[in-house]
């Protein structure tokens, strides 16, 4: 049986992952680049596939988010249903996200994905960063009755 520090140690662990989720999503959509590259470990593997394809170290990182700001104007990341399985200073996570966002064209789109994440801790703070994160994309559709730009489309009168 581990013992309580162990415990607690894996609990802080998981702690830190879930927030490094967190800050990945805060990175994106605030086009925050220093939050949202202090996600990923230097070699780290980003694979969205389709349209943006795969991204392999930093550099090919960076340029990717890049696109992804060209390409939305906005965009909103809730991820949930976070699971996380740590194994010393390895660990895997899983979790699924829904994305609200408009394109450049001001299209209100949806979209729904799930992430495989593999990380490790790293340096002297052992700061846990992604080593890989696979995003398989359930969908990318425009919203039927969209908002747009305009802040009166933005609320429904209910």
């Amino acid at each position: 049986m581990p013992t309580l520090e162990q415990r607690i140690q894996t609990l802080e662990d998981r702690e830190a992952i879930r927030e490094l989720i967190a800050n990945y999503c805060r990175g994106v959509d605030g086009r925050d680049e220093q939050l949202f590259m202090s996600v990923f470990h230097d070699d780290a593997r980003y694979l969205i596939g389709g349209t943006f394809g795969d991204a392999i170290g930093t550099d090919d990182i960076k340029a990717m988010l890049h696109g992804l700001w060209s390409t939305f104007t906005e965009m909103h990341h809730w991820a949930t249903n976070v699971v996380i399985e740590v194994d010393g200073d390895q660990a895997r996570a899983w979790c699924n996200a829904d994305v609200t966002g408009t394109d450049t064209k001001g299209r209100a789109l949806m979209f729904a994905a799930s992430y495989t994440d593999q990380l490790r801790r790293v340096g002297e703070g052992a700061t846990w960063k992604f080593t890989e994160r696979d995003i398989d994309r359930h969908y990318m559709t425009p919203v039927v009755e969209p908002w747009s730009s305009d802040p009166a489309s933005r609320f429904a009168d209910v």
